[in-house]
């Protein structure tokens, strides 16, 4: 059987739209890998493809972001795993923010919470860092308006950022004090807001 980019697009559809489940897509890359009667042209991303889906646990794991960004990938080349997938894959970017930002770097523990509006899929997206309390990063973000309603924040962990708004990692190494605005179009503004450190 000749694999073809096609080939793992529709397995990607049929994942995306619930029709198999990550076991299929696995046993497909095992076959692919393991079974002589399969071949693909000299595609590399053919081959990265199959070679992650065999092996989640040293690769990326197989959920429907990642999925979408393996179509993604499958059709423009466009490479963002990486970017959704490990935290220190920004390390450089906060760096170069902080640095033309006058900032410290201060990175955060990726396992540890921040505050989140309900709905982070809105744009422009907002940030602020107050210092931590207990488990948390100090960091609160929010899109659409500002409430000060209890529930408004909810907790999660910080590194499930990266699937969701991964674009803002680059923002979570500025100092205590800070604030972001950004959206999708480009538009980015960050200034240092003293108030900040006393709440």
């Amino acid at each position: 059987m000749k694999v073809t980019r096609q080939d793992l697009i529709e397995l990607c559809d049929k994942f995306l739209d619930n029709k198999i489940d990550k076991v299929i897509i696995q046993d497909f890359a095992w076959t692919a890998i393991t079974d002589d009667d399969f071949e693909w042209q000299d595609d590399e991303i053919i081959s990265e493809t199959i070679f992650e889906w065999d092996n989640e646990d040293i690769n990326f794991e197989i959920n429907k972001t990642n999925i979408s960004l393996w179509k993604k990938r499958l059709l423009t080349d466009k490479d963002d795993l990486l970017e959704h997938n490990f935290w220190n894959s920004h390390i450089d970017k906060q760096k170069e923010i902080c640095k033309n930002n006058n900032s410290i770097w201060k990175p955060i523990n990726k396992k540890l919470r921040v505050g989140v509006s309900i709905n982070l899929d809105k744009d422009p997206i907002n940030g602020l860092r107050h210092p931590a309390e207990k488990g948390t990063t100090g960091w609160f973000i929010w899109t659409g308006d500002y409430s000060e309603a209890d529930d408004f924040f909810q907790p999660m962990c910080a590194e499930h950022l990266l699937q969701q708004r991964p674009e803002i990692i680059k923002y979570l190494g500025l100092d205590i004090g800070f604030r972001f605005l950004a959206d999708a179009k480009g538009y980015e503004d960050i200034w240092y807001d003293e108030k900040l450190k006393t709440i």
